[in-house]
């Protein structure tokens, strides 16, 4: 294949980059691999020798680096424990040590693809991280066929361990066992997103992993799963750099999503398929720093898709705007509870797709209670929560979520008890009664025997997209409470409209309407609420984060809009630049 500018152009700066990477981590960190976990001190054994065995590096065959090389090694071999697994937060965890494995069976084919071009100096080097590292694979094998996973990306992690120790150490039991996990089926939803709805989780596990199964098991079919989830992903892009995680089950809910590593994911199917819709999304990723720029490196060496000129795609370079393909004017994922809308240079986010909280948040969950978010240019109103003074049960989540038109409505109804005494038929001499919890908290008061005075309060809120601003109708019906209405900005702007809030730091919005903006770019909302001291201007994460000293809260520049849970409010969030 001829070698194209953009090819040479792609592969400089991917180049340049894992320079940069290693030189920062060897001079601030060249003495602590006897401390590293297994994970990082394998990261940085393949960073190692893919600088060190590519042409134009200024580490390629430079003196010292060995050294450093077999820091790494001498750390793995300790880390692997007598079953061949490597020992860390989950114990000797078989997926956990398919994360080290994977990286493990890429070095080696980095290794082994050299054949006869190593250099006197190099070769003896090269042979003995070959040879350790094949001894590691041999000793993982027999708990790697056996071994158990406890999330379900892990499935799809194990697999490509398993599907590249076999190009190594072929074994008709490593086949079978794939096999096993892959009657299981792809956890993938109707529109794309995998069961974790995570783009954490898709682009450091799932995607990855389903494509080594592919190339190195011989099963092409898995790779309709990971266009299909780049499909997916592409309106739900942010011109920060981000990308929308809101509606995820795992960490990255809480969390502003880099967006960089999908990269070599949009990357290899626009040079494969020729998409210019992916090609336009790999563009755009790569004006952006690079995420694992050294691995990265290692993977275009070894993926001949990876390398080439994008088809029909714009040159990358600093400032290159979101793409039409990013940027459709509406954007659906139904089994998330999540849409986009774009309109008059403002962006909307509705997320009504809340897990139930049975009994209470947990990991695996999607609990993020932002049910709005709302962008103009640079400035961000990152989150907006409703919080509620109902008996400590946290903050508004959807339960229920449609779409009509250009409007999202969202609804949810909470409950709690008052208890009466228990019936005669039920009462106990010893006054030991049944351990239960009934939806707030547990005790020992056998709930489920007594009658309940029930407290209900229903929350609707309709999010409705037009001429370039959100319209936010909320209304509530049954028991009175306080509310308050959190809005959240993403820091580095001016507020205007607002007064000083009781919380040290936050602000409230007592009449007419506020505005927050950042450079030219403003988002103006209201109306303001009268001040009343009996309805604070202040967020309550609920009694199960704050019975153990937790909170959920997003981090920003705080204002609130406080009322009371009768009638019907409405209030507008409007973007523009000055």
């Amino acid at each position: 294949m001829q070698t194209t500018t953009a090819e040479t152009a792609f592969l400089a700066q991917v180049g340049e980059a894992a320079d940069r990477h290693v030189t920062a981590f060897l001079a601030t960190h060249d003495d602590d691999v006897p401390a590293l976990a297994h994970r990082p001190a394998m990261a940085r054994l393949l960073d190692l020798v893919t600088v060190f065995t590519q042409p134009g590096s200024r580490f390629f065959r430079k003196e010292g680096i060995g050294e450093a090389m077999i820091l790494c090694l001498d750390r793995l071999e300790v880390l692997q424990g007598p079953t061949g697994l490597f020992d860390g937060t989950n114990l000797c965890s078989p997926p956990d040590s398919a994360f080290t494995l994977n990286d493990v069976c890429l070095t080696l084919r980095l290794v082994r693809a050299l054949d006869g071009d190593r250099f006197p100096g190099e070769g003896p080097l090269l042979g003995e991280v070959d040879g350790r590292l094949a001894a590691i694979i041999g000793r993982s094998v027999e708990a790697m066929v056996a071994g158990g996973v406890h999330t379900p990306n892990h499935r799809w992690e194990l697999c490509a361990a398993l599907a590249q120790i076999n190009l190594f150490q072929p074994r008709q039991d490593i086949r079978v066992r794939i096999g096993q996990w892959l009657a299981e089926g792809i956890d993938q939803l109707p529109d794309g997103m995998y069961s974790e709805r995570s783009p954490l989780y898709a682009t450091a596990v799932t995607n990855p992993s389903l494509l080594t199964i592919a190339d190195s098991a011989g099963r092409p079919e898995l790779l309709d799963h990971v266009r299909r989830n780049l499909t997916a992903f592409l309106p739900w892009f942010n011109p920060d750099g981000t990308v929308e995680s809101v509606f995820s089950r795992r960490q990255d809910q809480w969390m502003a999503f880099g967006a960089t590593p999908f990269l070599h994911l949009y990357r290899r199917f626009a040079l494969q398929d020729g998409r210019a819709d992916f090609a336009a999304a790999a563009a755009w990723l790569a004006t952006l720093p690079l995420h694992e720029p050294a691995k990265l490196l290692a993977l275009t060496r070894l993926d001949p898709w990876l390398a080439g000129g994008l088809p029909g795609a714009p040159a990358s370079g600093p400032g290159l705007s979101l793409p039409p393909a990013l940027t459709p004017p509406d954007a659906v994922l139904e089994s998330c509870g999540a849409y986009r809308f774009r309109a008059g240079g403002s962006v909307a986010t509705v997320f009504g797709g809340c897990d139930p909280l049975v009994p209470g948040v947990g990991s695996g969950l999607a609990t993020n209670p932002t049910f709005l978010s709302f962008r103009h240019g640079e400035s961000v109103l990152s989150d907006v929560r409703l919080s509620r003074s109902f008996f400590d049960l946290g903050p508004f989540r959807s339960q229920a979520t449609s779409l009509r038109d250009r409007s999202v409505v969202l609804s949810e109804e909470v409950q709690a008890s008052f208890y009466q005494p228990l019936p005669l038929d039920r009462l106990r001499a010893d006054g030991i009664y049944p351990l239960e919890h009934e939806g707030r908290f547990s005790a020992a008061m056998g709930f489920s025997a007594r009658a309940a005075d029930v407290h209900r309060l229903k929350t609707g809120m309709t999010v409705t997209i037009e001429d370039g601003q959100a319209c936010l109708d909320a209304c509530f019906d049954g028991t009175r409470t306080a509310f308050a209405l959190e809005l959240t900005f993403r820091p580095g702007g001016v507020l205007d409209g607002v007064e000083p809030a009781t919380v040290p730091g936050a602000f409230r919005l007592v009449d007419g309407t506020g505005s927050y903006r950042m450079g030219r770019d403003v988002i103006e909302f209201g109306p303001g609420l009268p001040p009343d001291p009996d309805a604070p201007a202040a967020y309550n994460p609920g009694e199960s984060y704050r019975y153990l000293g937790g909170t959920n809260a997003a981090d920003g520049v705080k204002v609130y809009i406080s009322g009371w849970t009768t009638g019907r409010y409405l209030f507008t969030f409007r973007g523009y630049s000055a």
